[in-house]
């Protein structure tokens, strides 16, 4: 499943042509993913060639940042805050979580075959993904979760909550949540449990 959506959003943005960029992002991936619940899944990271400021994250370590996004980030330990991010929304298999909520017709469950059941689960995830339908506590988890994953590699813990107070700050004039704001809770109440946290645990990388 992963993999499939994994085409369908190479297939809709494109993907940065250079090597250079993808083995960066790779590479600080990587490491964040190493402080995972799951540090042996095959993860691959991809850049998506869009100014649109977003990230995906589909299951089996398929993660994507856009090239809007990277224009955005100020520093490494951001990138890897929001890369954690992501990360834990496949460690904590928020995707999965979400589909399981999503309901077949009784019409469609009665015609159901085993490839039309696997198709809809697919449809279900990748509009998931497009549209940012986590619910809050997943992206509250995700943005807990992966600052303590960037911390224990050596990252500034305050990155996410940098970048995300730069996007909110570029953003603040629109009048719908869009992009990677769409199911996030308001920025200054994320950034402000974020700096507690870094507070209360003690996350002190530098």
């Amino acid at each position: 499943m992963g993999a499939a959506i994994s085409t369908r959003l190479r297939q809709k943005y494109g993907v940065v042509q250079d090597a250079g960029v993808h083995k960066y992002v790779s590479l600080v991936g990587r490491v964040v993913a190493s402080s995972s619940t799951r540090p042996n899944l095959a993860w691959n990271f991809v850049v998506l060639d869009t100014d649109g400021v977003n990230a995906f994250a589909a299951p089996g370590g398929f993660v994507h940042i856009t090239r809007g996004a990277l224009a955005l980030i100020a520093n490494e330990a951001e990138l890897a805050g929001v890369l954690g991010h992501e990360i834990t929304h496949i460690t904590a298999k928020h995707t999965l979580n979400a589909i399981k909520n999503k309901k077949l017709s009784g019409a469609a469950v009665e015609a159901a075959t085993r490839s039309n059941v696997l198709e809809f689960m697919l449809d279900a995830a990748y509009d998931n993904l497009l549209e940012n339908q986590y619910d809050q506590g997943d992206e509250n988890e995700s943005d807990k979760v992966g600052i303590r994953m960037a911390n224990k590699v050596g990252y500034a813990p305050a990155g996410l909550g940098a970048f995300l107070t730069r996007l909110s700050d570029r953003n603040k004039d629109l009048k719908e949540p869009s992009g990677v704001f769409a199911s996030h809770p308001k920025t200054k109440e994320r950034t402000d449990k974020l700096a507690k946290q870094i507070t209360s645990e003690k996350l002190t990388a530098t």
